[in-house]
């Protein structure tokens, strides 16, 4: 029987997908590998081996195959016909492994066939039915569109709804919009960039969803969407810092998991100014438990040199990035900062806080109650009701 494994195009621009295509081609595996390629995983497919991809897009084109038929046609009617016809194919033959993707498949050891389009189900099983038969692993080449068959998906060019929130189902207008901690991320990091022009922001295919969308538009040429290789993603900014800059990777708290060796080796062994700014710190609710940013704490107070901070409000993480920028030189810093809203409270200018300060927020003698993150006005609260019982509590913002 065969393995048959379903990969997206997006996750082909990460590592680990490499390193098993080296290996099935080299055992010779009966795998079948069906690389399901919409041009997207989270934003759109980056990297060298998505436009090879792209290329052969072309096959599918109703207009190439009108061209091919004509041009047999016409061959077929002059003298030596067949003969030039099969010198055409020959030909072309030759040109395709110039640039197709088959050259880069069949190098490894595994048969490349398609592309297909995945949404004709007929191709589809056909062709699976035709690999099966020949033996050692095969990549299955499918094109299909994200958010097929929905107006609104297929509408959005930015993400095809990838992430969402309740929505209308006619308009796929958001049922409320408030906001969020992402979206006040992504307006301060603009005012850094205004301030700081060696400020550079790094993603790992999560460009929109982080917050960094006006940051793109506004400066193009300091922004780096690496595709999903959070692992390049760190030592790209590392190379980064190195050369000068101030890299500011983007991520959610979850994925930075995928890259742990690389903070640690390239980054705080040598002590670079690299920030790292983590979204979806904390439970993330229907995210998913993939998605659950619960880790990020342990493993980060493991690095050495690394400065870790949680934002609780708003402004407190307009403080603390403006703070982790302006400590040129200073070593790797940290944010993490939750999903959801923010609340309504008004920007005020960012202003520098001291590393390892924290925060009084309320006195009291019955107990000491230490807070981070979004469980900051949870505690204040907390505190609030148990002052109406006797029981007066002193709650501190534990921020770093």
């Amino acid at each position: 029987g065969h393995v048959v494994v379903v990969v997206g195009d997006g996750a082909l621009t990460g590592g680990m997908a490499y390193e098993a295509l080296n290996n099935i081609g080299h055992r010779k595996t009966p795998v079948i590998i069906v690389v399901n390629d919409n041009g997207r995983s989270y934003a759109p497919t980056v990297g060298g081996l998505a436009q090879h991809l792209a290329q052969q897009l072309t096959v599918l084109n109703p207009s190439y195959h009108r061209t091919k038929k004509r041009v047999d046609r016409i061959l077929r009617a002059v003298p030596a016909g067949d003969k030039a016809i099969e010198a055409v194919r020959r030909i072309k033959e030759g040109l395709k492994e110039l640039v197709s993707p088959r050259t880069f498949f069949e190098y490894l050891g595994i048969k490349y066939s398609g592309p297909i389009d995945g949404h004709n189900i007929e191709d589809v099983e056909r062709t699976l039915r035709q690999v099966s038969r020949l033996g050692g692993p095969s990549v299955v080449h499918v094109i299909t569109t994200k958010g097929r068959g929905y107006g609104p998906a297929e509408a959005d060019e930015i993400d095809h709804l990838h992430g969402v929130s309740a929505f209308d189902v006619l308009t796929a207008r958001p049922l409320s919009r408030k906001v969020s901690f992402t979206d006040v991320f992504g307006e301060a990091l603009l005012r850094e960039a205004e301030r700081e022009p060696r400020l550079v922001a790094i993603t790992a295919a999560m460009g929109s969803s982080a917050g960094l969308g006006p940051f793109a538009e506004r400066f193009p040429d300091r922004f780096y969407d690496v595709g999903i290789a959070e692992q390049h993603a760190v030592t790209f900014a590392a190379g980064l810092a190195m050369a000068g800059l101030r890299p500011v990777v983007v991520i959610y708290s979850t994925f930075l998991q995928r890259a742990l060796d690389q903070v640690m080796m390239d980054v705080c062994l040598h002590k670079l100014p690299v920030t790292f700014v983590l979204d979806r710190a904390g439970i993330t609710g229907d995210d998913g438990p993939s998605h659950h940013g619960i880790f990020d704490l342990t493993f980060l107070r493991a690095m050495p040199g690394l400065t870790l901070a949680a934002a609780s409000d708003p402004q407190e993480l307009r403080d603390l990035l403006h703070t982790a920028i302006a400590r040129d030189g200073a070593g790797p810093f940290a944010i993490r900062f939750p999903k959801g809203a923010a609340g309504d409270s008004e920007a005020q200018p960012a202003r520098i806080i001291p590393v390892g300060e924290w925060e009084v927020l309320r006195q009291g003698s019955a107990a000491l109650l230490l807070a981070t993150g979004k469980l900051v006005p949870v505690a204040v609260e907390a505190a609030a009701m148990l002052d109406h019982e006797g029981l007066p509590l002193t709650v501190v913002n534990s921020r770093f």
